[in-house]
């Protein structure tokens, strides 16, 4: 008997801590905002509710949420735009599909990280976007695309690195 009152003592002690787990860009843009997820996501009858972040399904989550904006801004002229390799997020730059200065392009990614590393946000979506990236990954790697002469393949890829600490650059 007493077993049993000890099972249900530590039944009732774990099931009034639970523990709200986010996985989504979504949910992780919510608590950068400054929205209490806890309160938010508690049930009404949880004693001491808690809150887990899963950094690898965000990441995931938000990776492919930019893989879709920037498909959709090249109309799908690319097998992807964006991709990450463990905590590396690469994208294609736009210059690579669009008539726009490469130089521009990874100067506006630059501007925006500095800002956002330094909380200097101008709106939610901004911070949404660029706190993201600058709280889960370690670099940004913009890969410009050099096209022959022709404009039919792909001759050289010269990726730019923005680290989030220093901002480095490497490449061609």
């Amino acid at each position: 008997m007493r077993q049993f009152a000890a099972l249900v003592g530590i039944s009732l002690i774990l099931a009034a801590c639970p523990v709200h787990e986010v996985t989504t860009a979504e949910g992780w843009c919510q608590q950068i905002s400054g929205v209490d997820l806890v309160e938010k996501n508690a049930p009404f009858w949880a004693v001491f509710p808690g809150i887990a972040f899963n950094r690898e399904a965000i990441r995931d989550d938000f990776t492919g949420i930019l893989n879709a904006a920037l498909l959709e801004k090249v109309e799908n002229r690319s097998l992807r735009m964006a991709w990450r390799e463990d905590n590396d997020l690469h994208v294609w730059n736009l210059s690579t599909f669009f008539d726009i200065e490469r130089v521009e392009v990874i100067e506006e990614w630059r501007t925006n990280i500095e800002l956002s590393m330094r909380f200097e946000n101008p709106d939610d979506a901004h911070r949404c976007f660029y706190g993201t990236i600058t709280s889960l990954f370690d670099t940004v790697n913009i890969h410009t695309g050099i096209w022959d002469q022709y404009g039919f393949d792909l001759v050289r890829d010269d990726v730019t690195v923005t680290r989030q600490q220093g901002l480095d650059q490497t490449g061609q």
